[in-house]
């Protein structure tokens, strides 16, 4: 994974441990701040919102949230509208 080493997590875990925490700026969004927090699982919602801002091809699908608890039974998803993205920031787990 390239992203891993881009952002400084060549050590990372691969085994469903590691998560890539996402700001995510949301046009429209009225939370008091503009954006959302959250964890993912991978990259995917970055490499899907970069072909959105290339070819305009919007991917419909979840995106599993990272398990930061280590708590028992399956992790949640999260869906998002890209064309409501304004800006996506990326910060490694540490």
């Amino acid at each position: 994974m390239h992203l891993w080493h881009e952002i400084g997590c060549d050590n990372a875990s691969r085994d469903g441990s590691a998560m890539v925490y996402y700001t995510i700026y949301v046009k429209g969004l009225n939370n008091q701040t503009g954006y959302i927090d959250v964890a993912l699982e991978d990259e995917l919602l970055l490499k899907d919102y970069q072909i959105f801002l290339d070819i305009g091809l919007k991917a419909h699908k979840p995106y599993a949230i990272a398990n930061v608890a280590a708590s028992k039974g399956k992790a949640g998803h999260f869906i998002i509208d890209l064309a409501t993205i304004a800006a996506i920031t990326l910060n490694p787990s540490t």
